[in-house]
C-alpha cells in the first residue's frame, strides 16, 4: 500500500469552523493543577449523574440512586413541590443472613404496588419496604438467582435458576418452576454470551410476562454445538480454567427457539410450549414483547445473514395444554448489506396499532403500523432516530415514548446536528413537528406516565452532565445535579475545536482536535490519533464523555490530541455505516488519512510525530494503521485488538463481514495478522489475560507473527482483566505505560547531561 502522501489531495468542506475552543480554560489557568495518571483512574473524577432514573406510577415523582464512592442512595424528585428526598440510604440495608458487606442498591426496580423494591443481592431476591426500610427475603437459596421481574399485577416474581424459569409468590413465598430442561448447555429464558453481546444490550435477560400476568415468554437457546474456549486465570499455583461458550465467524451458533409457559390460578405451572420459529441459525433478538391483551408474542427474526429482518406474531392459545400457534409476519425489513436491530414495536394501549422504527428509506424513522403491517411515516428526512440511547434497562433514557393522551410521540434524534442528540415530538399523524430540548449537545430523556413531565440527562462538550426535570410545556424546570462540583474541573484541561473534512465519496467527516491549555501556534506539536473506527459506533459528539480525562492528560503534557469519526460510524444514516461492508479496515484507514492529511497542513503540527492508539475495535484500526500506512505514525498503543476477524464473534463479524468461506478475500485483506511483517512504528499492545470478548489469542497470535518477522514490539498482559480493566490498579498501570510509550516515542529526546 502506496504512503499517505502519495494520495489525492484532500478536499476540504470546512477546514475549521469552530476555532474558538469549546472548552475554554477559565481564567488564571495557568494555576492550575496539572491532572495525574492517578488522578484520572479516580471515580468520579468527571462527575457523576444519578442512575436508574424512573418514573413513579403517580407520574409525580421521579426516583434515581446517587453515588458516593461505593454507596448508592435512593432518591426521589417531586415535581408537586419540588423538593428531593432521600427515600433509602444504601448502607442502612442489612441483609437477613447475608454477607454483612455493602449492598449496592444499582439494580433495585420497583414493584408494581410504588411502595416496595425488588432488589436482587449476594446472587439472592429481597424486596424492601421503601417507607420502613424493612428487608424480607423473596428467594434466598444457595444457587444463584438471576434476572428478577415482578409480574405486571405484582402478585408473583419470575427470575432464572441454573438456565430454568421459576416463579415466586410474592405473598406466600412458593416457588414454581416453570421450565425443567435447563442444563449447562440448554437455557431457558437466559442469553449465551453472543446474543448477550450482540443482540441483548448487553444484559442475559431473555424472557417477558404477558400483561395479564398468566404467563411467560422466553427463549430457549441450545449451545450445544457451540464451541468452547479456555478463559484462564494464571496467578493460582495450579491455573484455574473457565471453560467459554464463543463461536468463533463461520462456525455453529446456539439454536435457539421461542417458547411460552403459563401459570394456572392455583400457581402451578402450565406444560411448557416450545416451538421453532425459522432455520436453525435464525436469530431471535431477546427483546420479545407481547400483544396488550396477551394473545400474541412479538419477536423480531434474523436470517444469519442478517439481511432481513422480519417481526413476527406468534399466537398464544388461552388454553394451556394447546399447541403454540404458527408465527405470523407482520414486517419484513431487507437490506443488500445489513439490517440494525433497532428496537421492538411500541403498542398502543388498546392493541390495535404500534410503533415502528425502520431504516428502509435510509435513516431510522418512526412508523405507525396496524396489524397487518401496513405502516404510515411519522417522521422522516436524512436524519435519524437514535434507538442507541435506549436505555431501558439501566434507567438512563428513552429512545421513544407515546403519550396516547396528547397524541404526541416524544424522541431523540439528530435533526440538528449528527453530533448532537435532541429531543423532539410529533403527532402521530406527522404534524406538530416541534423541539422540546433547544440547548446544542446531548440529551437523554425519560418522559412520565402521564406525559405531562418528563427527565432529561444534557451535557455538551465543556459541560458536565445535568439532570434537570421539566413541565411538558416548559413552564417548570428543576435541575437535580449540575456537577459543577465536578473535581475534574478544579484541573487545568485542554481546548477543543470542532473540524469538518470530506472523504472521497463527498461525505463529509466530522473530527475534532484537543490542544493543550497553554497551546502556542508557534510551536510545533506531537499528536497522538485517538480511534475507534467501528460500526454503530460514534466518538465525536457533542457530550462531556467526547473527550476523556485521560485524553486531557495528554493534552496537559504537550500532546494535541485528534479524533475522527469515518464512514461505518454510526449517526449518520444506513448508507455512511454501511460503506465499510465485507472489507473491514480499508475505508475506515481512507478516512482517518484524510484526518491525517488535515493535520499535517496545520503549521503547529509536528508530522513526524504522530501517535495513534485505541481499545477493542479502535485497537483493531491501530494495528491496520501501522501495517497498512508506513510512514505515517511514529508509534501506536492496541488495547484488547482484533487482529484477524476470524478470532472474533458470529453475530458481529458476520454482519460487516459474511463468513470466512463466503469472503475469503474480505478477511484477508482485513487482517492485521496477515500484514504482522509490515508492521511499521513503535508498539505497545495492552490486552487482559481474562478477555471473553476479544480473546488474548489475538494479541499472542499477533506478537507471534511480529516475533517471526523480527518485528520489535513490546507486551503488557494484565492478569484476571477482562475487556474492560475493573481495578483501579490496573487501569493506573495501563494509563502509565500508554502515557510513557507516547513520551518517549513522539517527543524529542533530553540532552545528555
Amino acid at each position: 500500500m502506496s504512503t499517505h502522501r502519495s494520495r489525492s489531495p484532500l478536499r476540504l468542506l470546512c477546514a475549521v469552523f469552530l476555532a474558538a475552543a469549546l472548552l475554554a480554560v477559565p481564567a488564571g489557568s495557568e494555576g492550575l493543577e496539572k491532572l495525574t495518571v492517578e488522578k484520572v483512574s479516580e471515580p468520579g473524577l468527571s462527575g457523576s449523574v444519578p442512575a436508574r432514573l424512573a418514573w413513579h406510577r403517580d407520574g409525580k415523582r421521579l426516583t434515581y440512586l446517587r453515588s458516593k464512592g461505593e454507596e448508592r442512595d435512593l432518591y426521589s424528585f417531586d415535581t408537586g413541590d419540588g423538593q428531593e428526598r432521600l427515600l433509602l440510604r444504601g448502607s442502612a440495608l442489612a441483609l437477613p443472613g447475608g454477607t454483612g458487606r455493602l449492598h449496592p442498591l444499582n439494580s433495585a426496580t420497583w414493584m408494581p404496588d410504588g411502595r416496595r423494591l425488588l432488589v436482587p443481592a449476594d446472587d439472592d431476591v429481597y424486596l424492601v419496604d421503601v417507607d420502613t426500610g424493612a428487608v424480607r427475603p423473596l428467594v434466598k437459596t444457595a444457587a444463584k438467582e438471576e434476572f428478577p421481574t415482578s409480574s405486571p399485577d405484582g402478585k408473583r416474581v419470575a427470575f432464572v435458576r441454573e438456565n430454568d424459569l421459576y416463579v415466586v409468590d410474592v405473598n406466600s413465598g412458593r416457588e414454581t418452576r416453570l421450565t425443567t430442561t435447563g442444563s449447562e448447555t440448554l437455557l431457558n429464558g437466559k442469553l449465551d454470551w453472543v446474543y448477550e453481546e450482540e443482540l441483548g444490550n448487553r444484559t442475559g435477560l431473555a424472557f417477558a410476562w404477558a400483561p395479564d400476568s398468566r404467563a411467560v415468554a422466553y427463549l430457549q437457546l441450545d449451545q450445544s454445538g457451540v464451541d468452547t474456549f479456555p478463559i484462564v486465570d494464571f496467578l493460582p499455583a495450579r491455573n484455574e480454567v473457565e471453560w467459554q461458550r464463543y463461536p468463533l465467524a463461520g462456525t455453529p451458533n446456539s439454536v435457539v427457539k421461542v417458547g411460552v409457559v403459563g401459570i394456572e390460578k392455583d400457581g402451578s405451572a402450565g406444560p411448557e410450549r416450545v416451538v421453532s420459529v425459522g432455520a436453525a441459525d435464525d436469530y431471535v433478538a431477546p427483546q420479545i414483547v407481547w400483544t396488550p391483551k396477551s394473545r400474541e408474542v412479538v419477536f423480531q427474526q434474523i436470517g444469519r445473514a442478517q439481511k432481513e429482518l422480519r417481526l413476527r406474531f406468534l399466537p398464544v392459545p388461552r388454553e394451556p395444554d394447546e399447541a403454540l400457534g404458527a408465527p405470523r409476519t407482520v414486517i419484513t425489513e431487507r437490506s443488500d448489506t445489513f439490517v440494525n436491530l433497532l428496537l421492538p414495536p411500541h403498542f398502543y394501549k388498546k392493541g390495535k396499532r404500534f410503533l415502528w422504527l425502520s431504516e428502509r428509506e435510509g435513516y431510522a424513522h418512526i412508523q405507525d403500523c396496524d396489524l397487518a403491517g401496513k405502516c404510515r411515516a411519522v417522521t422522516r428526512g436524512p436524519w435519524m432516530v437514535d434507538a442507541r440511547v435506549s436505555f431501558s434497562a439501566a434507567g438512563r433514557g428513552q429512545a421513544l415514548a407515546l403519550d396516547e393522551r396528547s397524541g404526541f410521540v416524544y424522541f431523540a434524534a439528530t435533526r440538528k446536528d449528527p453530533r448532537q442528540r435532541q429531543v423532539y415530538r410529533v403527532r402521530l399523524d406527522g404534524t406538530g413537528f416541534s423541539p422540546v430540548t433547544t440547548e446544542d449537545g446531548t440529551h437523554r430523556f425519560v418522559l412520565s406516565p402521564d406525559g405531562r413531565h418528563y427527565a432529561h440527562v444534557w451535557s455538551d462538550a465543556e459541560t458536565p452532565p445535568q439532570l434537570r426535570v421539566s413541565s411538558r410545556d416548559g413552564t417548570k424546570r428543576w435541575t437535580i445535579e449540575d456537577n459543577s462540583d465536578a473535581p475534574i474541573l478544579a484541573f487545568e484541561r485542554g481546548t477543543l475545536e470542532w473540524v469538518e473534512l470530506m472523504a472521497s465519496d463527498g461525505s463529509t467527516l466530522y473530527a475534532s482536535l484537543l490542544k493543550p491549555a497553554d497551546f502556542d501556534p508557534g510551536k510545533r506539536y506531537p499528536v497522538v490519533v485517538s480511534v475507534y473506527g467501528g460500526p454503530h459506533a460514534q466518538t465525536v459528539t457533542d457530550s462531556w464523555r467526547h473527550v476523556s480525562p485521560f485524553e486531557h492528560l495528554l493534552a496537559s503534557r504537550g500532546f494535541l490530541v485528534w479524533k475522527l469519526d469515518n464512514r461505518g460510524s454510526a449517526g449518520r444514516g444506513k448508507a455512511f455505516e454501511s460503506a465499510i461492508f465485507r472489507r473491514l479496515g480499508q475505508l475506515e484507514l481512507e478516512d482517518q488519512l484524510v484526518g491525517i492529511e488535515h493535520l499535517r497542513s496545520l503549521p503547529y503540527v509536528d508530522a513526524s510525530r504522530m501517535g495513534i492508539t485505541g481499545g477493542s475495535y479502535g485497537g483493531y484500526m491501530t494495528l491496520y494503521a501501522l501495517a497498512g500506512a508506513p510512514g505515517v505514525f511514529r508509534s501506536g498503543v492496541a488495547g484488547a485488538p482484533v487482529t484477524d476477524w476470524k478470532y472474533y464473534d458470529t453475530i458481529y463479524t458476520e454482519r460487516y463481514m459474511g463468513t470466512p468461506a463466503d469472503n475469503p478475500e474480505g478477511y484477508a485483506a482485513s487482517s492485521p495478522l496477515a500484514r504482522a511483517g509490515e508492521l511499521d512504528g513503535d508498539l505497545l499492545i495492552i490486552h487482559g489475560s481474562s478477555d471473553d470478548n476479544v480473546h488474548l489469542a489475538n494479541t499472542l497470535a499477533f506478537a507471534a507473527e511480529l516475533i517471526k518477522a523480527d518485528r520489535p514490539h513490546r507486551l503488557l498482559i494484565h492478569p484476571r482483566q477482562k475487556h474492560g480493566f475493573r481495578t483501579t490498579a490496573d487501569r493506573i498501570a495501563r494509563d502509565r505505560a500508554t502515557l510513557e510509550h507516547f513520551e518517549r516515542t513522539l517527543k524529542p529526546a533530553l540532552p545528555e547531561p
